[in-house]
């Protein structure tokens, strides 16, 4: 089953939202199959919805993570963090077994944000069902 949640960013505007880790400012990179917005400073990565459904569709194609993953483990380490559209405070989602994996979601509008070079990482084999069993859905 697919969601769509009345605070994800409309697809038709452009994005003027900020970055909820550096403040940088976010554009569109994709809207297939979900939207996702990139900061121009961090290069962390917002989805209008995460989940596992959008996790399956999304697939190997990790080319939308551009960012340096050592700039990104620099942001990484800031855990509280607003929801760049609803401005609700995201959840840590974590996880140091078998392998190390924190991510922000958000639970009311089912957002999420990536630090550069983390989609990258989480879809690889060693670490793509860690991130899976911390994503909402079936």
């Amino acid at each position: 089953m697919r969601y769509r949640f009345a605070c994800s960013v409309d697809e038709e505007e452009d994005s003027s939202m900020q970055c909820p880790k550096c403040y940088g400012e976010m554009a569109k990179v994709s809207d297939d199959p979900v939207r996702v917005d990139q900061c121009s400073e961090c290069h962390g990565l917002y989805f209008a919805q995460l989940d596992r459904q959008i996790l399956e569709e999304i697939g190997s194609d990790t080319e939308i993570d551009s960012g340096d993953e050592s700039l990104g483990a620099e942001y990484n380490e800031m855990v509280y963090v607003d929801c760049p559209k609803c401005n609700k405070m995201m959840d840590q989602r974590l996880t140091d077994n078998p392998v190390h994996i924190r991510f922000e979601l958000c639970t009311s509008c089912h957002s999420g944000f990536l630090d550069a070079g983390e989609l990258r990482q989480y879809m690889t084999e060693e670490y793509i069902e860690g991130f899976r069993a911390l994503l909402p859905g079936e």
